[in-house]
């Protein structure tokens, strides 16, 4: 008998397939019959395979789901073998991606229990050329003692002590491994044959492997050192070689991987070092070198952060690399004192167990990190310009090489940052005033068209305050030496009175110009007014006399309320500061629009209003609400906006006044309400997170005799929780007007919601009132928290507010909170849940979604170490 009869008669057996997918079986039956099998037999299961065993003279070959937990399976692939001995059936498996991932699954594949396997859902072309392939080896092993001309040499490939992995040119796949590889990497060899080899190649970066391709197909050959990831997530050095070469007549790269001693640890920092050499200058170059180290030693965090001349604190970041942490919590509580602590310090160089050296509370702590990397960066005459910081979940050997090679790297990171201090303060001499240091009248109109360029994107209000000092000599007429005397001092008083993130500028001679940012009412903007009153009303000492008063009068214009266009608001401003002056000085005074202009607005906007629910231009934002304890997201507040097509983002503080004003409140009030519903409830299924959503309740709506089983028709409607609704009443809404609000909100905690007092503080309640009303948490008005940290009275306001409302057995939740003192002061004195800019703005609700599936993977992360132990 010839080896072609052989090999005929070798395929002429049985093929035995069980599967549950019967779309898996129809497609394996339609590949097996090109194949001339004697019969084909395909079932469910393993019960019924074992049935049909006794019905099959000669079992060729088995195609068998295999599922990550599936032990009936294993035990059968066993039963299979040891029912034939001398002649095993070959054994495929048919294995979905998730099962291959879990732990059980690689267990069955890596124990020698299957011959191969086939991705399920079966491709039929893929099927067709793995049986091919196992087939082809039967015939070749049956035909005669000595191997098949192509497996002459496959000795020298199994026994070799390099690790070897064989990758097909055209799919980019790999052919095969060696025992070695497959030894030293921990992957089975199922988890390898078959895969892209991106996923074991161990080149350093993509912008590596594809310089390393390119020059492959250039000549041939190329050699790169990297590390490669083990099946347990853990990693090791590599010194590699591909080469380019025929296998069967089809090209392949041919993967030598070596242990790379020195050499290759060598070759690995220079290549990291190179890289960063050529980096080029300009804006993007520090994120350029970042990424790289972070490439080279395989980092989930980094960031490089710039201190302010003006105040040496950490106000500016450079560079930022955020792989693995959700949504600015690492702004919040990790960034700055670790940063702070380079600055004070030296180097931070910890390759295990880091996290010891980190704030007990820090989120790098919580993650675990096993390595920090630190230095600060300085320029040529050894003064601090900022720090450079890098985690990594793994620990890491930091040795000579690695400290040496970062050690440059931050001498250049600080040549870079030197550079661009030097051209920033060029270019800040031509934009600042020479006698107060403030922004002059150029840059304040460049800050003023940025600030209205993003409300209207995101329908911020903000206040413009035109500020004329008059500097009074105490028993002289004022000079204009005396004038440069005061000056400066009145401008430091003008920073003291306003917030980081507001602007300050001089205008001209004894003018200034103050925007003051996020402002929610009014009566916020009209409260700094008067603070700055007050703050100048105080003498300037100086050496030749009794000293100087000033006086100050200020003018205050709203966007959008008075206009949307920069000249109209200045306009304003100055003449609401001119009317102050009528009124006296040391005064200050807001613009009120002529009725005939304030009526035509009012009645233009209405009609736009009337149509905006059923044009489709109202919005729901959500800004979420943090757990003041782990900095965990509990909830979320519902905030309507409405994005006009010619007007653009319309602030709430403009339309909502109106909206309450024709009624048109009510049906804006129930259409956020079923939205806000409708969102928690997806998110708290997709999520398995008990979320709370909180939604404001105006005056009319209260009034509403039914709205009790309104509120309980969208709650049935969207299936959400009524525990998991917070409906808010402003502190000023008075019981005299609404007679029954109490019954009202009795009513709905009766039916399972929560009810919470917005704005507090800022109403006329008393004691009493607060004792009365059937709240379960309490929200202090952000106008308190804003002023933590700069005014003693509104922190003391804020620390008997928590007080009061945990003695009445209520929740505190602050909002406004947008620095880190102010979390710090919250936290030390106990409140429950934050809210504010720092943790993030409102954002719509497919930002809102993104931000819950980055907190899920980060989370996933964090218990993917511990779920392994």
């Amino acid at each position: 008998m010839t080896q072609g009869e052989q090999a005929g008669e070798r395929r002429r057996g049985a093929v035995l397939i069980v599967s549950g997918d019967a779309d898996d079986r129809d497609r394996l039956c339609a590949v097996l019959d090109a194949l001339e099998f004697d019969a084909i037999y395909a079932v469910a299961d393993v019960v019924q395979a074992r049935l049909v065993l006794g019905q099959i003279a000669r079992l060729n070959l088995v195609l068998l789901a295999l599922s990550g937990d599936d032990r009936v399976a294993a035990t059968f692939c066993t039963e299979l073998r040891q029912a034939a001995p001398l002649d095993p059936p070959a054994i495929l498996a048919l294995i979905r991606a998730d099962a291959l991932a879990s732990a059980s699954g690689r267990g069955y594949l890596s124990g020698g229990l299957v011959t191969d396997w086939i991705a399920s859902p079966v491709v039929a072309e893929e099927a067709l050329a793995r049986i091919a392939s196992v087939l082809d080896g039967q015939v070749a092993h049956a035909a005669s003692p000595l191997v098949a001309v192509g497996e002459r040499y496959r000795f020298a490939f199994d026994d070799s002590h390099e690790e070897l992995l064989i990758v097909d040119v055209e799919s980019g796949r790999v052919v095969d491994a060696n025992p070695a590889f497959l030894l030293r990497s921990g992957h089975a060899r199922v988890q390898v044959v078959g895969a892209r080899a991106e996923a074991f190649d161990g080149f350093p970066s993509v912008e590596s492997r594809l310089e390393s391709l390119n020059r492959l197909a250039g000549e041939g050959r190329a050699r790169f050192a990297g590390y490669r990831q083990r099946a347990d997530a853990s990693r090791y050095p590599v010194d590699a070689e591909v080469h380019l070469a025929l296998s069967a007549g089809r090209p392949v790269h041919v993967y030598t991987f070596r242990d790379p001693g020195d050499l290759g640890r060598y070759r690995l920092a220079m290549s990291t070092l190179t890289a960063i050499h050529r980096t080029a200058g300009g804006e993007l170059a520090v994120q350029q070198i970042l990424r790289h180290a972070m490439d080279w030693l395989e980092c989930d965090w980094g960031v490089v952060a710039m201190l302010c001349p003006e105040s040496s604190e950490f106000t500016r970041v450079i560079a930022a690399d955020d792989r693995a942490l959700p949504f600015g919590l690492i702004e919040s509580s990790d960034r700055e004192p670790l940063l702070r602590l380079l600055v004070e310090g030296d180097d931070l160089l910890e390759g295990n167990e880091a996290w010891r050296v980190v704030p007990a509370d820090s989120l790098l702590r919580a993650r675990r990190y096993e390595c920090l990397i630190g230095f600060p960066l300085r320029d040529e005459r050894g003064g601090v310009l900022g720090a450079w910081l890098m985690a990594r979940a793994l620990p890491l050997e930091i040795d000579a090489l690695i400290r040496d090679s970062l050690q440059i790297i931050a001498t250049r990171i600080g040549l870079d940052l030197e550079i661009r201090q030097a051209r920033e303060q060029g270019r800040a001499r031509g934009l600042r005033d020479a006698l107060t240091g403030l922004p002059n009248r150029l840059l304040f109109g460049d800050r003023l068209d940025s600030t209205l360029k993003q409300a209207h994107r995101t329908g911020e209000s903000f206040a413009l305050l035109f500020v004329e000092l008059d500097p009074i000599h105490a028993g002289a007429a004022a000079s204009p030496a005396s004038s440069d005397r005061v000056l400066p001092v009145a401008a430091q008083r003008l920073r003291a009175c306003v917030r980081g993130y507001d602007t300050v500028a001089r205008y001209s001679g004894c003018e200034f110009v103050v925007i003051l940012r996020h402002i929610v009412k009014r009566e916020d903007a009209l409260r700094i007014a008067e603070k700055i009153v007050r703050a100048m009303d105080a003498p300037v000492p100086v050496e030749d006399g009794p000293g100087h008063r000033i006086r100050t009068t200020i003018g205050l214009s709203f966007h959008p309320d008075d206009a949307i266009a920069a000249d109209r608001l200045l306009l304003h401003a100055e003449e609401a500061m001119q009317a102050a002056k009528s009124m006296g000085h040391s005064n200050y005074q807001a613009y009120v629009l002529v009725p005939e202009e304030s009526q035509r607005q009012r009645l233009a906007l209405e009609q736009k209003l009337r149509k905006a629910e059923r044009n489709g231009e109202l919005r729901v934002y959500y800004q979420p609400q943090i757990d003041g304890r782990t900095e965990d997201i509990v909830g979320m507040e519902a905030l309507i906006r409405w994005e006009n097509p010619e007007l653009g983002m319309i602030s709430p503080g403009f339309f909502i006044p109106l909206a309450e004003q024709t009624g048109l409140i009510v049906s804006l009030g129930q259409w956020v309400l079923r939205a806000a519903c409708a969102d928690a409830r997806r998110w708290q299924a997709r999520f398995d997170l008990p979320l709370r959503v909180s939604v404001n309740l105006s005056a009319l709506q209260l009034r509403q005799a039914d709205l009790v089983e309104r509120i309980a028709a969208i709650l049935a409607e969207t299936g959400l929780d009524p525990r998991s609704l917070d409906l808010e009443v402003t502190e000023s809404i008075s019981l005299k007007a609404i007679p029954n609000l109490l019954d009202t909100l009795q009513a709905l905690r009766e039916i399972g919601c929560r009810t919470s007092i917005d704005d507090f503080g800022t109403g006329q309640s008393s004691l009493d009132y607060i004792k009365r009303f059937p709240a379960d948490s309490i929200k202090i008005d952000q106008a308190f928290v804003r002023n933590i940290g700069v005014d003693p009275d509104d922190e003391a306001i804020v620390r008997a507010t928590i007080d009061m409302a945990h003695s009445l057995g209520r929740s505190l939740v602050a909002e406004g909170v947008e620095v880190e003192r102010h979390v710090d002061f919250l936290r030390a004195h106990g409140c429950d849940v934050l809210q504010g800019y720092l943790f993030c703005r409102p954002v719509p609700a497919p930002a809102f979604e993104a931000m819950l599936l980055e907190r899920e993977r980060v989370f996933r992360r964090i218990a993917e170490p511990s779920g392994a132990s």
